[in-house]
């Protein structure tokens, strides 16, 4: 099945899918000490941007360069596009301000 709001964002509801959807997505960002920025994106409040590098931080080496050998595009590209696109991303599949570990988006 596609995963929710991913037609108008490429390869992005499969890179949420890769990464253990939006639940292992905000698992990740706290683990790298940035719970913060992602619970950001999906609280009702303004979004927080999030930059490449700290991307980067959170997704590790390996995983950044396998997702950017699957969008066919350098590493660094990916990761600015991906700094752009998953803050509103996320707070768009999050709509209720609703967290993953609710229960409300098991199925993200």
């Amino acid at each position: 099945p596609a995963q929710p709001g991913a037609g108008g964002m490429g390869g992005l509801g499969g890179a949420l899918a890769g990464l253990g959807g939006l639940g292992g997505l905000l698992s990740q960002f706290q683990q790298a000490g940035l719970g913060h920025v992602a619970e950001s994106w999906i609280g009702s409040g303004p979004n927080q941007p999030v930059t490449p590098d700290q991307l980067q931080q959170v997704l590790g080496h390996d995983r950044v360069n396998d997702m950017a050998a699957q969008a066919n595009m350098p590493a660094h590209d990916m990761l600015s596009q991906l700094s752009h696109l998953l803050p509103p991303a996320v707070d768009k599949l999050t709509p209720q301000g609703a967290s993953p570990f609710d229960g409300a988006g098991q199925n993200l």
